[in-house]
């Protein structure tokens, strides 16, 4: 069966179509393959940015630990010093 010009430029029409509706579906694959790519990067950013605040929460902790025990240290010096003065002593 022979095709008429009108037939012949429907198909190539559709065949334009076709194709071009192909070339934006893998456009569209593409954006979505970088952007869940971008996503993935972004979500392990913020996984190694929590496992770093979890390590300097505990350093804190360990500081403010270690703050109040020097803080106790120095105020059993100052007692020290302060009874060796009540009682008319040298501490040096």
């Amino acid at each position: 069966m022979a095709h008429t010009d009108d037939e012949n430029v429907e198909v190539v029409e559709t065949q334009r179509e076709t194709r071009a509706m192909k070339a934006k579906r893998a456009s569209s694959r593409d954006r979505l393959s970088t952007l869940e790519d971008k996503v993935e990067r972004l979500e392990d950013g913020v996984r190694d940015a929590s496992e770093r605040l979890d390590v300097v929460d505990g350093r804190l902790i360990e500081l403010e630990s270690k703050g109040d025990e020097f803080k106790d240290d120095v105020n059993i010096a100052i007692n020290k010093v302060m009874e060796d003065v009540e009682k008319g002593g040298e501490t040096f």
